[in-house]
């Protein structure tokens, strides 16, 4: 496991450990994608091989057009955006070398149109989930599998003192055994939960204006 917090590392290690499993942690703030991609190398070193990576890191908060700022921007540019493709680009020769292995990348369903209030986080995810689908076409002629994990809301800090509705909330639990379960079938794409999953299909056919009316109780400022 890589992440930023030493501590909260060091006590799912020892959980892992207790359930009788094995676990490295390595600190590192993707923010830096040296950083990240020097993490991924080192996780291949520790274990012989990468099985799978998991891009997961992210932030989110809503933000209106008019109280943005540059810093929060290029901060959430910098671990949604170049942190995960660092991650996922530095396993691509390693797992390329061992014939064999599975990217993932933790997009969001806020990926799929604009939200009001919320730019920054919607348009990094959106990144993200094109450059995996570019990387699943890339590596098709490979044994490396490619999977986007599009969740909707789930019950992370992430959400603390979100002004939008968070509708049909799911709890961590709930949404990683979900997550699990699809990337042991290999799904290309795992999105959930199904209601707003068909929602927000159903907004990337709206015509602009209509998105827009359907939206427009959600606005601030």
């Amino acid at each position: 496991m890589s992440a930023r917090r030493e501590a909260e590392l060091a006590d799912l290690v020892a959980h892992i450990q207790k359930a009788g499993g094995r676990a490295h942690a390595l600190v590192c703030d993707v923010a830096d994608p040296e950083a990240a991609a020097a993490a991924v190398r080192r996780a291949d070193e520790l274990m012989g091989s990468l099985d799978m990576v998991v891009a997961n890191a992210g932030i989110g908060h809503a933000s209106h057009a008019t109280r943005l700022g540059v810093e929060e921007i290029v901060r959430m540019v910098d671990i949604n955006v170049r942190g995960a493709f660092a991650t996922l680009v530095a396993a691509i020769p390693i797992m390329l070398a061992h014939q064999r292995g599975h990217l993932v990348g933790v997009s969001s369903l806020a990926g799929r149109r604009a939200i009001p209030a919320s730019g920054a986080y919607s348009a990094s995810k959106a990144a993200l989930s094109t450059f995996l689908e570019t990387l699943r076409l890339d590596l098709a002629r490979t044994r490396i599998l490619v999977t986007d994990v599009q969740p909707g809301f789930v019950e992370t800090p992430i959400l603390e003192g979100a002004r939008n509705p968070t509708p049909f909330k799911w709890p961590v639990a709930r949404a990683t055994r979900y997550i699990a379960d699809g990337l042991a079938k290999e799904r290309r794409v795992v999105s959930f939960p199904l209601p707003l999953d068909l929602l927000t299909r159903l907004s990337r056919v709206l015509p602009a204006g209509v998105y827009a009316r359907a939206v427009g109780g959600f606005r601030e400022g």
